[in-house]
């Protein structure tokens, strides 16, 4: 009954939320690992009050007082996405969570994961989102939103009373439609910020690039989902301008943190998550696998979630700030004799061949790989056979077996089903 109520007034709780937010980065960040430290140890207490957390914490002889900063969260086990899976489910049985959100991942990793959010944590990643729009200087109740359409795109523009008073205006960009349908749909509507899947963004962008098409560039725009890499990041700027916001979070937990224009560093929004860097022993290091706890998620929380990503980072004054991230990739380069290839092996190779705007590798047997890439052609002295033999030369060398490889160049890569795109497809055991 409780939360029937909280899931009428979740835009009056994302308002007070957003009111006790930093939304400007701070110079010192002594005061936020304070109120950091001040929510992990809340955290603990109500997550050892759940069956789930606490058969980990006896598991793991660990007590709620032995937990008070983010490192102490290492004396607990990490979550991992399937065993997050599992419980989701097993929890979504019980009648009392009838009045929770239940947000879906998009799957790009396997089967999609449902996580359950209470009406006050909802509100709270909302809020968080309006935050990172606020932290690169954007004010999400007087500026006009533009974002890709989803099942919930239900109010635009000026259709409510709220819109007609020039607050929360929002409109949507079908994604799904001719590129020059896109283009038109941002020069009517002129977005002060535009969001959208990177890859959709970058069918975006590739056509305008190729076909001096123009159009209106936002003061803000930010490509979700997946990782925005250095020659996306050039495209985009090239294209949209210069406002480039790069958020980073998951769907199960929200933006944990965020990298405005030229910043060299992701800062982490402390106060609301912790951002651990675990090395391959499981212990903290400054690189290795990311492991995020938000500590606004004390309903059914999320300690250690194991993201699926890697990470570099340094540590300044009790608080840690990413300095690079490499996304999934989803899927490795198999042999037949077991052994595998990662993307991150390969990285270099795709990150310094500025010939190509896009690639993805398919993989259809045990010796053969299609590559599907769209050429740089405006700024390439390269014709694309000398690309390709440039690049199946530098890849051989870095796979553990030489592959036979085909490549097919097109305009631009269709993204998977869920609108994302995975760099390499394996279709082999």
């Amino acid at each position: 009954m409780f939360e029937n109520l909280q899931k009428k007034l979740v835009n009056v709780l994302i308002f007070t939320d957003l009111a006790k937010m930093k939304k400007k980065i701070p110079e010192d960040f002594s005061g936020v690992i304070r109120t950091q430290n001040r929510r992990i140890r809340k955290l603990v207490k109500k997550a050892y009050r759940i069956p789930f957390y606490r058969e980990r914490f006896d598991r793991a002889g660990v007590k709620p007082s032995d937990i008070r900063t983010a490192a102490d969260l290492v004396k607990l086990p990490l979550l991992k996405k399937e065993e997050l899976r599992a419980w989701m489910k097993e929890e979504d049985k019980k009648p009392k969570y009838k009045n929770w959100y239940r947000d879906t991942t998009s799957g790009s990793s396997g089967e999609p994961l449902m996580i359950l959010l209470s009406p006050r944590e909802k509100a709270y990643m909302m809020a968080n989102w309006f935050r990172v729009m606020m932290l690169a200087g954007y004010n999400p109740f007087f500026g006009k939103t533009m974002s890709r359409k989803s099942a919930h795109s239900v109010s635009a523009g000026y259709d409510t009373t709220l819109q007609r008073l020039g607050i929360l205006r929002r409109g949507f960009l079908n994604q799904y439609a001719p590129e020059e349908d896109m283009i038109r749909q941002v020069n009517e509507y002129k977005p002060d910020f535009l969001y959208m899947n990177k890859t959709e963004l970058m069918r975006l962008c590739l056509y305008c690039k190729q076909n001096s098409s123009d159009i209106y560039q936002p003061k803000f725009f930010v490509p979700t989902g997946e990782k925005t890499d250095d020659i996306a990041r050039k495209l985009f700027t090239e294209v949209l301008g210069p406002g480039i916001i790069d958020s980073y979070g998951t769907a199960e937990a929200g933006a944990c943190m965020v990298k405005i224009r030229d910043s060299k560093e992701y800062v982490v929004h402390n106060d609301s998550f912790i951002v651990n860097i675990y090395d391959d022993e499981d212990r903290l290091a400054d690189e290795g696998k990311i492991v995020v706890t938000p500590l606004y998620k004390t309903d059914l929380p999320l300690i250690n979630y194991v993201v699926g990503d890697k990470a570099a980072s340094v540590t300044r004054g009790g608080a840690r700030f990413i300095t690079s991230v490499q996304g999934r990739m989803n899927d490795f380069f198999r042999y037949d004799t077991g052994e595998v290839t990662t993307f991150f092996e390969i990285a270099p190779i795709i990150a310094h061949c500025t010939d190509v705007l896009q690639i993805r590798f398919i993989q259809d047997t045990y010796d053969h790989i299609l590559i599907q890439c769209v050429h740089n052609a405006a700024e390439s002295e390269r014709t694309k056979e000398e690309v390709e033999e440039q690049l199946t030369r530098d890849l051989n060398e870095k796979f553990k077996h030489p592959f036979s490889i085909d490549y097919h160049w097109m305009d631009s890569i269709p993204p998977d089903e869920n609108g994302k795109l995975r760099m390499i497809v394996c279709k082999v055991p």
